[in-house]
């Protein structure tokens, strides 16, 4: 019988040393896993052309839309964006490592909010049509790189340029918390724990992009890294104690391969088991 797990963390070390080493040793142990993401998803239909099928082209005009809605009236580089008009050319033009390294103006706060909705519409859609139907079929399907993480992330960029609607936004963070926590609940929650202060020294300011801090809304990279973090693990802890998800503390990168995931390849195991 097949079922969902969901891994959840800030922008951190751990989870690209963690998830490997958790898939190969669930297979193993006779689990048949399949890692899903959105972006993974849209990627594999473009290898395999299927874009033109639903649910993947509904999939790629919701990803497609993030760029314009996001950047909506800003400027990188002192350049507008132009929307890229197909996942293909988006993964070709560099634009996400573009806008990543260079400088923004012009950010309004209604940007990130309609960011957050579409950001909750594609999970939707991504969980109803593709997650779902590999649990029917016996898989344990892994989701490393969750709805709820983009929307509070946009949520609190949001309240960071507009600190007067921040009893308005808490309150849709609520409302989040709990569609993310009940509506498209997994079986198996994990929460990886780690200390944004220890992920910027080990990444350093410089390397760290827009869709991590608050630096596209004022402020120095660094110090808003560890804000929008700080806010961010806050929020996910309430999350993961509030719906009873596993709570993985990961103090560095080599943990992640190590006590880490032994840790979360045991709570996947034992649910396995039941």
């Amino acid at each position: 019988m097949g079922f969902g797990v969901q891994i959840l963390g800030i922008d951190g070390l751990g989870k690209g040393e963690l998830l490997p080493v958790v898939e190969r040793r669930c297979t193993a142990a006779g689990l048949s896993v399949r890692r899903v993401s959105w972006q993974g998803e849209l990627a594999a239909a473009t290898a395999g052309g299927r874009l033109g099928e639903y649910p993947y082209n509904e999939l790629e005009r919701l990803w497609l839309e993030l760029f314009p809605v996001f950047f909506a009236d800003a400027t990188v580089a002192g350049r507008r964006v132009e929307a890229p008009r197909s996942f293909a050319e988006l993964r070709g033009s560099g634009l996400v490592e573009h806008v990543k390294k260079s400088r923004i103006t012009g950010m309004r706060p209604a940007s990130p909010l309609a960011t957050g909705w579409l950001e909750m519409a594609g999970h939707s859609l991504l969980y109803h049509s593709v997650v779902q139907p590999l649990v029917d079929e016996g898989h344990v399907v892994i989701q490393d790189s969750l709805g709820i993480k983009n929307v509070l992330k946009s949520l609190f960029m949001a309240e960071f340029s507009a600190p007067e609607h921040a009893a308005a936004l808490t309150a849709v963070r609520a409302h989040v918390r709990d569609y993310f926590g009940r509506v498209l609940a997994p079986r198996v929650g994990i929460y990886l724990r780690e200390d944004p202060a220890r992920v910027l020294a080990a990444r350093k300011a410089e390397n760290i992009g827009v869709f991590d801090n608050y630096h596209a809304f004022g402020g120095d990279p660094g110090q808003t890294f560890l804000d929008l973090q700080s806010d961010c693990a806050r929020e996910y802890e309430t999350f993961a104690r509030t719906h009873d998800w596993t709570i993985v503390d990961v103090n560095a990168a080599s943990e992640a391969a190590g006590p880490a995931s032994e840790r979360v390849t045991h709570t996947i195991l034992a649910a396995a088991a039941r």
